[in-house]
């Protein structure tokens, strides 16, 4: 009698473990569970808010980094499950946002050659950022200091737009560095000075024209 009890306890035990292989073989880690939410998020981002346009790849990245912020960052009190999903999401994320970062400085090249000769529109973004980051900085800065070299505006043809909304939001935060000393940390601040340039832009394509 005890030794079939004891078989039948054995057997049990072996379904049961042999049941766990079988689960964990077929189950997605907490990792990879994140970094398919993560990438799906950063897609949705991109597709929806930025509307897929490489015009706004640089508004992509402080995107992300902002969703991260409020839905991908753990704590050291956090679970080991947290942990692992936030990290997976954080990856996730950043890997679809180096795959268009890659993806549009490869169409921004192609287009350079084929449409437009970038010698002539060379510093049009830089001059655009650094005159939205003096602005910026006389109202926001106390030790606003202008910087030795003066912004002497170059002649630019409407073919340049593209590139230089492109170099003036990239350029944005490094410009403001120069006047202030500090970098923008604010997300929705630094979107605000960005959506300036636009017409930052086009009003020195427009001055260069006339």
């Amino acid at each position: 009698m005890m030794n079939k009890i004891f078989n039948l306890t054995f057997a049990l035990a072996a379904a049961l473990m042999s049941s766990s292989v079988a689960v964990s073989a077929y189950t997605t880690s907490d990792f990879d569970r994140g970094f398919a939410q993560g990438q799906q998020a950063a897609q949705n981002i991109w597709n929806h808010k930025d509307g897929g346009n490489c015009a706004h790849i640089s508004d992509l990245e402080y995107q992300v980094k902002d969703y991260i912020q409020t839905h991908f960052w753990w704590h050291s009190s956090d679970s080991a499950f947290t942990k692992s999903f936030d990290k997976g999401g954080q990856a996730g994320m950043k890997n679809v946002l180096q795959q268009y970062q890659t993806q549009c400085h490869n169409d921004h090249h192609d287009n350079d050659d084929v449409n437009v000769d970038t010698g002539m529109c060379s510093g049009l973004g830089k001059d655009a950022a650094s005159e939205i980051a003096e602005k910026y900085a006389e109202y926001h800065c106390p030790n606003y200091s202008r910087p030795s070299s003066s912004l002497f505006p170059k002649k630019y043809k409407e073919e340049c737009f593209e590139i230089g909304l492109d170099d003036c939001k990239g350029a944005i935060n490094d410009e403001v560095y120069q006047y202030c000393g500090r970098y923008i940390d604010d997300y929705s601040v630094l979107k605000g000075l960005k959506f300036k340039c636009g017409y930052k832009v086009s009003g020195y394509i427009d001055d260069s024209l006339h």
